[in-house]
């Protein structure tokens, strides 16, 4: 298996996107507006290729540096992307990081994001060394929360204006991940 290629099965291939794979991640976000948009602030009706095509360009960027690790989720069927998940805001001096994911709304509920979140904590801990991820959502993303319990993390408090959400603070879940907690 290739490293960038952190699962393969039947059904899925979890790996970066190249540029030239722009539409196909276009097409996932642009699908899931409403649903993404509620928690990701880059989420927007205005989102374009030209800003598709920059983010892969930059994770390609931030993977030469060691400075977060953006996967996708593809259908090996249809070959469209299903979710995306990373591994970011590395601090390597204290082997932590956190998790971020979504999926596309057509696939939502299936086991996708807890697919993902588990093969990109396989890959922090085995590849990149580290010792603890955060999940880190907004209070009220119940759908994320979900993931995090069903992966295994431990719910660790309520951080009263823990993120920025479109230019406002808002309190947000913090769970933990450590190499002993993964299911399965």
């Amino acid at each position: 298996m290739d490293f960038r290629v952190i699962h393969q099965d039947h059904e899925f291939e979890i790996r970066p996107l190249h540029v030239g794979e722009a539409p196909l991640l276009l097409d996932a976000v642009r699908s899931s507006l409403a649903e993404i948009g509620r928690w990701e602030s880059w989420c927007v009706d205005s989102y374009s290729l030209k800003e598709a095509s920059s983010f892969l360009c930059s994770v390609a960027s931030q993977w030469a540096e060691g400075s977060a690790f953006d996967f996708n989720v593809v259908s090996l069927s249809s070959g469209i992307v299903l979710g995306s998940v990373s591994v970011n805001q590395i601090n390597r001096q204290n082997k932590s990081g956190n998790i971020g994911y979504w999926t596309r709304t057509s696939h939502a509920q299936r086991g996708i994001a807890s697919l993902a979140a588990t093969a990109v904590s396989r890959f922090a801990f085995s590849q990149l060394g580290l010792t603890r991820l955060e999940i880190v959502a907004q209070e009220e993303n119940i759908p994320s929360r979900r993931v995090a319990e069903r992966i295994g993390a431990t719910f660790e408090c309520l951080a009263r204006n823990r993120l920025v959400f479109r230019g406002e603070p808002r309190a947000a879940t913090v769970f933990s991940i450590v190499p002993g907690d993964l299911h399965g």
